[in-house]
């Protein structure tokens, strides 16, 4: 019997086919997760202080419109002081999530000076992020309890503005233009010295419209102002009524500003901006002058400024005021300048001024021959002796003044030709001096041998015995007084005069001088010709 072969086993190298599948699936699965983790977001952490109007897997994390971010979960903190909102942010904010990245939370804000988050109403509260610059990573942070202000890295042309006075604007509040909306206003700042500096951009392409020019004020909304016979309304667009803002004007010459060094003056209103360049002036009055705030400086009738500022002397009966004078007229404002206040009168002699009744009181100024000044009294009537540049200025020497006083008419045959510019006691106090100011038209009409004679009232002539005469020269002279004169025929009649030249003031006329009737020509004496008539008059 044949002996039995033994079987050999040979064992197989390699992995068996049945662990292919268990090495897939653990690829897989790992892929899978490497996947997730790649894809997930970045959970942080957001301290607030309130939660109102958020929802846990609802509320969402905004960019610039488009949302970054989701709210997972909250946690009180221990001391209930603070609560913690867990947020997955998207995986391609992992960068941007620095030390300096700012959250806040967008909530509706409707009050008088500002209207935000309107949106809100619709979609519900969300928070908004600000990405830092910070090369730290974070995962905490606190939630800022407003929006902060725009970033300087925003395009456009950043400035600091800075007022004395309060103002009553709010970051996101417009910046105009000739009511055209330029910019915004970024943030207010209080500072030490009780001043507020008020940062603005302006938008890109409305940047040529600023210059080193261009002053800033306060949009006010509506300023109605009411000076009869005048009668202003400036109303400014319905956003900065609501919301307040800023306007600027810009005056040519200016050039572009590139680098801002120092911060540039906010005015309160649109008139103060326009006094930006005009003069301080310092003026000091008693307190029955009855000026005030807004009262105006006139020269030759023409408004040069006004009062800004009052304020009344421990002794409660001197006050002094700041004003301001336009820049083109500092020639003006010289030692021995005049300058006085000008109310409604009556009296006796008329009634003068009566526009003061509606516009108040103002202040004429003639101005003088000295150093320049800043300072002035302010005195309660006009000068005695003030002449006007054009025409001609006569003095009238009288015994007695009688009813006539300032600008009191001067006629020829009964037609005006001129007026009175003053009064006053002669050095030795014998007598009155008049001063008057015919104009330019009529000069020619004035001689050697003019006479003068005062018109005021009734002239009453004769007697018992002899033939009685009632004459005046108009009815406007006998109400008021007035000056009339009359210059002899042909060669009786003498040569022209110069300013400054005496006459006597008669108090009634001979009646021949109301016959002289001499062929002079009309119109206004050249200069050639009145310097000729002054050296005829120095040779004598």
């Amino acid at each position: 019997m044949e002996a039995m072969e033994t079987p050999v086993v040979k064992v197989k190298k390699g992995i068996s086919p049945i662990w292919i599948l268990p090495i897939v699936a653990i690829l897989i699965g790992s892929w899978l997760i490497y996947k997730d983790i790649q894809e997930s977001g970045v959970m942080i952490t957001v301290q607030i202080k309130d939660a109102s109007g958020l929802t846990a897997g609802k509320t969402q994390v905004m960019f610039k419109g488009l949302p970054v971010g989701i709210l997972k979960s909250f946690q009180i903190s221990p001391d209930l002081l603070s609560i913690a909102a867990e947020i997955e942010m998207v995986k391609q904010s992992r960068a941007k999530l620095t030390t300096d990245t700012k959250f806040w939370v967008v909530r509706p804000e409707l009050s008088v000076n500002r209207i935000t988050g309107l949106d809100t109403l619709v979609k519900g509260s969300y928070f908004e992020v600000q990405p830092g610059t910070s090369s730290e990573h974070a995962l905490s942070f606190i939630a800022l309890d407003e929006a902060p202000p725009l970033s300087t890295r925003v395009p456009g042309l950043h400035l600091t503005l800075k007022a004395k006075h309060s103002v009553a604007l709010s970051p996101g509040s417009p910046v105009y233009f000739k009511k055209v909306e330029v910019g915004e206003i970024v943030s207010n700042t209080l500072l030490d010295d009780r001043s507020i500096e008020t940062n603005i951009l302006i938008y890109p392409k409305y940047m040529r419209h600023v210059s080193s020019n261009s002053l800033f004020f306060v949009s006010d909304g509506i300023h109605f102002e009411a000076n009869l016979p005048k009668v202003s309304l400036r109303i400014d667009p319905i956003k900065s009524i609501i919301r307040g803002g800023i306007s600027f004007i810009t005056p040519d010459g200016g050039v572009e500003i590139k680098t801002q060094l120092t911060p540039i003056p906010l005015y309160q209103s649109y008139e103060a901006a326009q006094q930006a360049d005009d003069i301080e002036i310092q003026l000091t009055f008693s307190v029955e002058h009855g000026l005030e705030l807004g009262s105006e400086i006139r020269y030759n009738g023409i408004k040069i400024g006004s009062i800004n500022e009052l304020t009344i002397a421990e002794d409660m009966k001197t006050v002094h005021a700041k004003a301001f004078i336009q820049k083109s007229l500092d020639h003006l404002l010289r030692t021995g300048s005049y300058i006085w206040s000008v109310n409604a009168k009556f009296n006796a002699g008329g009634i003068a001024n009566l526009e003061t009744l509606v516009r108040g009181p103002y202040l004429n100024l003639i101005s003088g021959q000295g150093k320049h000044t800043t300072e002035f009294l302010i005195h309660d009537t006009r000068p005695p002796n003030m002449t006007v540049d054009t025409g001609l200025n006569l003095v009238l020497e009288t015994d007695r003044l009688g009813s006539l006083g300032y600008n009191k008419p001067v006629y020829y045959r009964q037609v005006q030709v001129g007026h009175t510019t003053g009064y006053e006691l002669s050095a030795t106090g014998q007598n009155v001096l008049v001063y008057l100011n015919i104009h330019d038209p009529f000069t020619n009409l004035i001689r050697e041998n003019t006479k003068f004679w005062n018109t005021s009232g009734l002239h009453i002539k004769g007697g018992v015995m002899t033939e009685m005469k009632i004459s005046t020269e108009s009815l406007a002279s006998l109400i008021g007084g007035g000056i009339s004169f009359s210059t002899p025929d042909n060669e009786d009649m003498g040569n022209r005069v110069s300013n400054g030249q005496h006459f006597t003031l008669h108090n009634d006329p001979d009646d021949k001088w109301l016959n002289w009737s001499p062929a002079l020509e009309l119109g206004e004496i050249t200069s050639h010709l009145l310097q000729e008539q002054e050296k005829e008059v120095k040779k004598k």
